[in-house]
């Protein structure tokens, strides 16, 4: 199996670039929002950013992963709400280009014990909110969701502006939510910015790695 990098939150930056060249060998995984920048980036740039992230993944479709997030969905997903720097100005150029390729991107991916979601899976939530099957694998499920379980995962939690007591799902989990990440795996997410990449421990076999720290140059590794 070859070894997989995972790239955080793109937002418009180009620093994905340096980093698959260097890891030409390896399985890359993009975490997610691919736009919506958090400094002066022009729309132009954005979108062919996203234009050559996707060119990338039609030309390595068996080692690169396109994983969807938040301020993905809510350019082309009429159930999905808007997020900060939604940018009316490019939403019919995005909405275009990202249901052109959607066959191209997927909400989860896993290998083995890691799996890769845009903010992360509290066990919880799995369980009690998504209803999921923990015998079965759960990136498949993930990807392959019923209508009501789509609604779970498009959820906010209360620490994302949702109702009280309630946990977001894998578009939108606060890294206050997951206290206690899914049982016997380790996480690997975006979302949530960090300076590093961040591990947090649980004490079920779980773990969960933040990784939305590219604007530093960080990025996950792992052989």
């Amino acid at each position: 199996m070859k070894p997989i990098v995972a790239i955080g939150d793109v937002h418009g930056l180009e620093k994905w670039r340096s980093i698959v060249d260097e890891y030409e060998d390896c399985t890359i995984v993009f975490l997610g929002d691919y736009l919506d920048p958090y400094e002066y980036i022009t729309r132009r740039q954005q979108l062919d950013n996203l234009r050559d992230i996707i060119e990338l993944k039609k030309r390595r479709m068996d080692d690169v992963v396109l994983l969807l997030g938040n301020h993905d969905l809510h350019y082309f997903c009429d159930r999905a709400l808007p997020g900060s720097r939604y940018d009316f100005q490019i939403e019919r150029f995005a909405e275009a280009m990202f249901n052109a390729n959607i066959e191209l991107f997927q909400y989860a991916y896993q290998q083995g014990n890691r799996i890769f979601t845009h903010a992360g899976i509290q066990h919880s939530w799995f369980v009690d909110d998504f209803k999921g099957d923990l015998t079965q694998p759960i990136a498949h499920q993930l990807n392959n969701p019923e209508s009501v379980q789509f609604n779970a995962m498009l959820r906010l939690g209360h620490a994302r502006g949702g109702r009280i007591g309630k946990i977001g799902g894998i578009f939108w989990a606060d890294i206050s939510e997951l206290t206690d990440p899914l049982h016997g795996y380790t996480q690997i997410v975006g979302h949530n910015r960090v300076d590093d990449i961040t591990e947090r421990c649980g004490y079920n076999d779980n773990k969960i790695i933040f990784c939305d720290c590219l604007r530093n140059g960080k990025y996950y590794y792992e052989e």
